[in-house]
C-alpha cells in the first residue's frame, strides 16, 4: 500500500464525523402511481431531493402524496409533512390514501406525521434530528409545502415595515440543502420539495430575458441539487376526460370524468429533460386511486399490441390470454369498446393489479 493510501486511509479515520465514505448507500425506486411516468423515470424517485413546481391546481400536492403513499409502503418507513402554506384539507387527504397523524404518539411506521411549522430554523431542526439520531434505521420521506411558505425567526419578528431579506427563498433553499443533501441521498431518504411559479417584472420590454431553467422560485443552488425537477402544467378545458369525446360538456349527459395532467421535466438524471409527460386522473376516488391506472393500462396494452381495435370492437392477442391464463384470469377475445374494456379493468381488482405490476416489472428492468 502507498504512502498516499495511508494517508487517506488515517485522514478519513480521524475525520469519520465529518464524511460519508464509510456509510452504505441506499437505494430503491418509489412509483409515481403512473405507468406513463414510471415508464420514463425508469421505475420512479430514488433517495435525495426531487422538486415539484408550476402553477395552482396543477398537481403537485396531489403526486408528492402519491409517491408519499407507495413510500410508505417499505418497511420501517416514516413520512413527514411539512405543513408551510396551511394548506391540506380533509378532501385532499382523503384522496392521497395516506395515513395521518397529528399526535406524536400516533406516528409509527407507514403512517405520516403532519408538523405545522413554516419557520426555517425549526424545520431544519427536526428534519437533521431525525435523519442524524436513527439508530432505528427509519427511512423517511419528507415533504415541504412549500418553499415559499417558510420564514426565518428573524424576519417573524419584524414589522410589516421593516426591510425583510432579499431572495429569501434562495437563500433558505440553498443553505438547507448544504446541509442535508448528501446525509439525505446516502442514508435512503427522500425529500420532495413543492415550490411556487415566479414572475419576472421587466422594466423593458424589449429587454432580452435570462436563460432559466424553471420558473419556480428558489434561486438557482437548489436546481444543482434536485435529482428530478417536474414543473406541472396549468390545466385547461382541452385537457378535461369527458364521458364523450366528441361531444360538449353537459353536466347530465356528458359529465367531465377526470383530466389529463401534465408535467415537464425540467431536470433528470436520465435524459429525460424537457420532455412532457402526461397521465389521467379519475374524479371522485378516494384512498390513493385518483390517477386513472385503468386508463393507462389500456395504452399500455395497445402500446405492446396485446390488443388491437376493429372498428367498434377490441381484440385480445393470443399471447396475452395466454399469459393471463396462466395466471388464473378470465378475460374476454373480443369486447365492443374502450368504455367496456374500463369497466372490466375497474371491476376486477385483482386483474388491474396483476397487469400494473406486470408492467411495472417490465419497466424497472
Amino acid at each position: 500500500m502507498s504512502n498516499a493510501n495511508e494517508m487517506l486511509k488515517s485522514f478519513l479515520k480521524e475525520n469519520k464525523d465529518h464524511h460519508y465514505n464509510f456509510e452504505e448507500e441506499i437505494n430503491y425506486k418509489v412509483s409515481s402511481g403512473s405507468l406513463n411516468v414510471d415508464f420514463e423515470l425508469n421505475g420512479g424517485f430514488g433517495p435525495g431531493l426531487h422538486r415539484f413546481t408550476g402553477m395552482n391546481e396543477g398537481g403537485k400536492t396531489s403526486e408528492a402524496l402519491e409517491v408519499m403513499k407507495n413510500f410508505l409502503k417499505m418497511p420501517h418507513s416514516r413520512g413527514l409533512y411539512i405543513k408551510a402554506e396551511g394548506r391540506l384539507s380533509k378532501e385532499m387527504q382523503e384522496r392521497s390514501g395516506v395515513e395521518f397523524a397529528t399526535a406524536e404518539d400516533d406516528w409509527s411506521d407507514g403512517n405520516c406525521f403532519v408538523f405545522e411549522s413554516n419557520i426555517y430554523e425549526t424545520v431544519l431542526d427536526l428534519m437533521r434530528a431525525l435523519v442524524g439520531d436513527n439508530e432505528n434505521k427509519t427511512k423517511y420521506c419528507f415533504i415541504l409545502d412549500s418553499l415559499d411558505g417558510l420564514i426565518m425567526k428573524e424576519d417573524l419578528k419584524k414589522d410589516f415595515q421593516d426591510a425583510h431579506k432579499v431572495a429569501g427563498g434562495a437563500l433558505l433553499g440553498a443553505k438547507f440543502m448544504q446541509k442535508m443533501s448528501i446525509a439525505l441521498a446516502k442514508r435512503g431518504h427522500m425529500a420532495i420539495f413543492i415550490s411556487q411559479v415566479r414572475a419576472d417584472i421587466k422594466l423593458d420590454p424589449y429587454s432580452k430575458a435570462p436563460v432559466r431553467q424553471t420558473t419556480a422560485t428558489g434561486g438557482n443552488a437548489l436546481l444543482h441539487f434536485a435529482n428530478y425537477i417536474l414543473e406541472f402544467e396549468p390545466r385547461f378545458k382541452k385537457d378535461l376526460i369527458l364521458e364523450h369525446s366528441t361531444q360538449p360538456i353537459d353536466k347530465d349527459k356528458n359529465k367531465i370524468l377526470g383530466h389529463s395532467a401534465k408535467i415537464t421535466v425540467k431536470k433528470s438524471p436520465n435524459e429525460k429533460t424537457n420532455y412532457t409527460l402526461q397521465y389521467p386522473i379519475r374524479y371522485g376516488r378516494t384512498g390513493g386511486n385518483s390517477i386513472w391506472i385503468e386508463k393507462e393500462l389500456i395504452d399500455m396494452l395497445y402500446g405492446w399490441e396485446y390488443i388491437k381495435k376493429r372498428g367498434a370492437w377490441i381484440s385480445s392477442d393470443e399471447s396475452f390470454l395466454e399469459l393471463l391464463k396462466e395466471n388464473g384470469f378470465d378475460f374476454p377475445e373480443k369486447v365492443q369498446g374502450e368504455g367496456k374494456l374500463s369497466v372490466i379493468f375497474e371491476e376486477d381488482k385483482k386483474l388491474t393489479s396483476f397487469l400494473a405490476s406486470y408492467f411495472k416489472k417490465i419497466i424497472c428492468e
